[in-house]
Formats: structure tokens, sequence, C-alpha cells
């Protein structure tokens, strides 16, 4: 009896208490890696995702410690690559992949490997946008029609196939203009540099990104001409500070193929950057991860937290409705195969 008493208080030591429930959490003393398929380090998405990894800290048991891998490229097609193929089923690899990264998947681009069942998802802070064209002062493009009238406006921005990017040649699309060009291989931090160097002329970025990295553009004469709204319908009003009464390309969407290739591009974008890990974790790490995420969207504190640091309004997705939106997606043929023309690398296609 004495050494049974003795074997099972040293186990007991061991194993230490139990967890709430008798349970252990499943992330007790372990280490998640976060793959940042988003953006570059101290960019605009990693500005984002910062938060709601503190957060996450706070709502997943076990305390776990996070380390942050980048891995940019291909409008987020590395990262979500490797959570799809390279990265260990375990529970201790999750991932942030951008709103493009589900078009680019359904549509077949290039460098893309990964499906979008091979992936669970987590949501994302913010469902995206609103947007806008930026031109450089010196063009005096401060409308709509001046922006149409224009001939070879270049674009510049990091890559083919990034939100950005995307959101550019949609625009670009729905305005008709005429022989654009986009000028890519640029970071996060060289593209306002580019503009003002005059090596481009535009680029998209979300309005509440210029009113928060270019705020001195509003006064600099830098324009404007146009908005791109988000999926919840919202433009310019949606970002206080942001200047008003600029038209939404929407208005500009004047053929039936024009407005079919708008409502498949907000349908396959179902919010911003979004939370992910590989399908087949741990029943036990989804159950956990799942909870925590929720419990995250839920939180006005982090809302709060979140705004203050990014000036982005919070408009919660979470992952069951990201999941329900791939399921009900539209896919039209015609329309995929213009849509794919439109955000790949070469001409834009008619809008008739």
């Amino acid at each position: 009896m004495g050494m049974r008493f003795a074997l099972i208080s040293i186990f007991s030591i061991l194993l230490g208490p139990p967890a709430s429930g008798g349970e252990q959490p499943f992330y007790q003393g372990k280490t998640i890696k976060v793959i940042q398929g988003a953006g570059d380090p101290g960019g605009t998405a990693d500005l984002r995702t910062k938060p709601v990894i503190q957060s996450l800290q706070k709502y997943l048991p076990g305390n776990p410690v996070f380390v942050f891998q980048y891995m940019s490229g291909g409008g987020g097609a590395a990262a979500a690559n490797y959570l799809a193929g390279a990265a260990k089923h375990d529970g201790l690899t999750i991932g942030v992949i951008t709103s493009s990264s589900f078009g680019n998947a359904i549509l077949g681009a290039p460098g893309v490997r990964y499906k979008l069942e091979d992936l669970v998802y987590f949501g994302s802070p913010t469902s995206g946008g609103p947007y806008a064209v930026v031109v450089r002062p010196e063009l005096a493009l401060n409308t709509a029609d001046k922006l149409k009238a224009y001939k070879g406006l270049r674009f510049a921005e990091r890559s083919v196939g990034h939100t950005m990017y995307i959101v550019g040649r949609v625009m670009s699309f729905m305005l008709d203009l005429e022989e654009p060009r986009w000028v890519v291989g640029y970071s996060s931090s060289e593209l306002g540099l580019a503009l003002e160097r005059k090596e481009a002329d535009a680029r998209a970025n979300s309005l509440s990104s210029i009113l928060r990295e270019t705020p001195g553009w509003l006064k600099e004469g830098f324009t404007f001409p146009v908005v791109m709204k988000n999926t919840r319908g919202e433009a310019a009003e949606a970002v206080p500070g942001f200047p008003q009464g600029r038209p939404s390309v929407d208005k500009y969407a004047d053929t039936e193929l024009k407005r079919a290739v708008l409502r498949f591009h907000n349908a396959v974008r179902p919010a911003g950057t979004v939370f992910v890990a590989p399908k087949g974790i741990p029943e036990p790490a989804m159950r956990e991860l799942s909870a925590a995420f929720n419990k995250i969207w839920a939180d006005p504190q982090f809302a709060k937290d979140y705004e203050n640091l990014t000036r982005d309004d919070v408009s919660p997705v979470r992952g069951d409705t990201i999941e329900q939106v791939l399921r009900e997606l539209p896919r039209e043929p015609r329309v995929m195969e213009i849509y794919k023309q439109v955000i790949g690398p070469g001409p834009l296609p008619p809008g008739k």
C-alpha cells in the first residue's frame, strides 16, 4: 500500500494538476506557428494580425507561445500552398491568408497548388474594404470621367494575384480604362514611394489604409476619383475622415457582363484576411481554436483595441459563415472565365 501510494504521488507530480473538467488543454505548454501570408513584417496585414493573436493568447486554454513565419508571395498562394500541403496536421500551425486566396484557388491561378477544401476557416476581423484608386497629383485625375479618358495609367503593385492587384484590375474593368498597365514587384513600404517618385501613376488601396499610412496625401493633391464598396455595400461613408462624395465603380457596371463579374468578385471574397489551419488537425485542437476565435469576434474589447490600432472598422466574419459562402458560391463558367482574365496578368477583356 505504501509503495502504491508513493507511485501515485510521483505520477501526480509529473503530470501536474488536471485542467478544469478533468482534461488538460490541448495547447498546454505548446508553441503555435503562425504563417503570415497576407503581408510583410510591420505592414498593414501584419498590423491587423497582431491584435487577433494577442486575443487568441487570452482565449486559447493552455497559455501557448506564438511565433510568426512570414511567407508572402503569389497573392497569398505561397502561404496557402504551404498550409494545405507541407504543414503538419498536428494543430500547431495556423495561418493568415488574403481574400484573393479564394478566387485564385477557384479559378486555378498560376502557382496555386491548394484547394479551398484543404483548409478549415476560423474567420476574419473584417469583411475588407472599401477601396479607392489613388492617383498622383501631377495627373489631376480628380473625377471618374477624367480617369476613364486617360490612356496608359500605370498601377504600382506587389504581385499578380495580390488582393490590391485584383481590386485595381476589377475597378479598371468596370471603368473601361484605356490600356492600363501594372508595374509589380514592390514591397508594401515601396508602393507609396513608387507614386511619389513617378515610377507609377496610381494604386488601389483600402480607405482605412490610406488614412493610416499616407494621411498627408489628402493635403498634397493626390486624387481619389472612384471607390469600390465593401461586401456589405458600404463606400466612403463607412470610413470617417476619408473624402466623401466619390462615385462607386458599381455605377459604371453598365453591362450585364460587368454586373455578373462584380457579383462574382464580391461573392468570392467573403472576408478580409482570414485565419485558417490545415484540414485534419486533431479534434481537441479544432474545438479549442474554433471556440477561441468565436470569442474574439464577439469581444467588445477586442473590437475597441483593433479599431484603435488599425483604424479599421471591425466587422467580424465567423469561420462557419465563410464556409457557407464558399459552398453557395455561383460558378457560371463564362463569368468565371472572364473574371479569370480580369485578375490575370494579361490585357483586360472587353466589358461587353
